[in-house]
């Protein structure tokens, strides 16, 4: 069968073509475009009519040259959401990276507290704007805006449902937004309601393989077959999880604007170990619970790579990383975690700017900040690969690298090195791989996700950076420890 997957990052889109068979799996790229919020009215914003057309043109790439297609599914990032009323959107959806998505923060924590919001949601995302900030701050502050909507969709359903799929919720998607119950998998309304945020508007909760409805004609013209519109596993990260080749002895790291590092489990894990090391629960496919720690991370590369390229530089990925591989190793480290870095300025300027701050040598060149920023990467990996290590039973061995890091071999060296770990490579579009995996399941083709990770070990080759021991990466480690420790003063 043929599966369009359309999976949307933070900084880009691309949609793959998958073909699956019993026995057969392949995934191949038809489409790509680039994604950024805008700036409309002072507020950082997705432009939902271009991201539409976006997806529109990959359908349509996706049939050329085969006999129909079966279905379409849509993975997003998480956090962000579209309100409507009448099935019409009030307005652009807020990117969480809009300084204002945080605006009321600390009255949630004042509200309820932290050991609250991780008892009823198994999340410690005490940084990231997750929805039920977002929520919050229109509940306070544009409450008549939440009045006015009978309903909320997740990205990845909003644009399912502007290309002809019924509106619907998702449980991976819906993990994100640190308002679900990791052991019931639905909305954590008590929680909810003392926070006054309304639970009206939220859509009911499914496991992925949902069937929405045909791809409406109107909107993507053109197509020959009348693929139908199911639910993937609609995280990117959930996605990319189901496409790795994992056990039980792996942790898995998905490289992408953010890193998500994590193990795979059956069950929630919300003890005071957990806690204590901020580890959050996110659903996954088959009923699974993925226990995560959250990295900003290759963000900022892409960041620094949009400023070079509006200063008229290079922005090559080999260039980039044959400089960084010949600038002075852990010269400095930042914290990508740290509040300190936003969109709002040039990100060599904000890094540059964090590294006189905390009296560190100022990286030079474009050399000299990518390597600042993939050894900042890999030791903030390794530290939070220490973390998890302290809250599971039996500490994973080895790392399974999905995303677009598996093609970037000093990166992966570095990891190694840092965590002291081998670590494997899994297809560098494991989301899309997941995400159509989730489809076949959902289509029958494959009969469950464990025999569908069997067809992806033999279809895609791997590579296995072995550690190499140095008391240098300890010291880093230490350093960047005591980085990260000052930044959470700060906030």
């Amino acid at each position: 069968m043929n599966h369009v997957a359309i999976d949307i990052g933070a900084s880009g889109g691309t949609v793959f073509l998958g073909e699956v068979t019993e026995s057969s799996f392949d995934v191949r790229e038809v489409h790509r475009f680039d994604n950024r919020p805008a700036e409309r009215d002072g507020r950082y914003v997705w432009d939902v009519d271009a991201l539409v057309g976006h997806i529109a043109d990959g359908i349509r790439a996706a049939e050329d040259g085969v006999d129909g297609l079966d279905t379409v599914g849509i993975d997003t990032w998480g956090l962000d959401f579209g309100l409507l009323a009448d099935g019409e959107l009030l307005r652009d959806p807020v990117s969480y990276r809009d300084p204002e998505s945080t605006a009321t923060r600390e009255q949630v924590f004042d509200a309820v507290g932290k050991r609250r919001l991780f008892d009823a949601t198994g999340i410690t995302n005490w940084n990231t704007p997750n929805t039920l900030w977002q929520l919050h701050t229109l509940a306070e502050r544009e409450p008549d805006l939440l009045a006015e909507s009978d309903g909320l969709l997740m990205m990845p359903q909003l644009l399912s449902a502007r290309i002809g799929g019924e509106p619907a919720g998702e449980v991976t998607i819906a993990s994100t937004t640190q308002m679900v119950d990791p052991e019931e998998r639905t909305w954590a309304t008590d929680l909810l309601g003392e926070l006054s945020v309304p639970t009206d508007i939220l859509p009911p909760l499914a496991e992925a393989g949902q069937s929405l409805g045909p791809v409406d004609e109107a909107v993507v013209s053109g197509l020959s077959s009348t693929p139908e519109i199911v639910t993937p596993a609609s995280h990117d990260t959930a996605a990319a999880v189901a496409g790795l080749p994992l056990d039980e002895d792996a942790a898995f790291l998905n490289t992408g604007s953010w890193f998500v590092l994590g193990v795979e489990r059956d069950d929630p894990v919300r003890t005071d170990a957990a806690f204590d090391n901020a580890v959050s629960n996110e659903l996954g496919v088959d009923g699974s619970v993925r226990l995560l720690k959250n990295i900003n991370g290759f963000f900022m590369l892409e960041e620094c790579r949009e400023a070079w390229r509006e200063a008229g530089e290079s922005v090559d990925y080999d260039d980039l990383l044959s400089a960084a591989e010949q600038a002075p190793p852990r010269a400095a480290l930042v914290d990508t975690d740290a509040d300190a870095f936003g969109i709002d300025e040039p990100m060599p300027d904000q890094i540059r700017a964090y590294c006189r701050r905390t009296d560190q040598p100022v990286p030079t060149g474009q050399g000299g900040i990518v390597r600042c920023l993939l050894d900042s990467l890999a030791a903030k990996t390794a530290l939070e690969l220490d973390a998890l290590a302290a809250v599971v039973e039996g500490p994973p061995s080895r790392i399974v690298l999905g995303g677009g890091g598996v093609r970037n071999e000093l990166f992966c060296q570095l990891l190694a090195d840092a965590t002291d770990r081998p670590v494997s490579t899994g297809p560098v579009e494991a989301t899309a791989v997941g995400n159509v995996l989730t489809q076949a399941v959902a289509a029958g083709t494959v009969p469950d996700i464990e025999t569908g990770r069997d067809l992806v070990g033999s279809a895609f080759e791997t590579t296995t950076y072995e550690p190499r021991a140095g008391d240098e990466w300890t010291r880093a480690k230490e350093r960047l420890a005591a980085l990260t420790d000052a930044s959470s003063s700060e906030a």
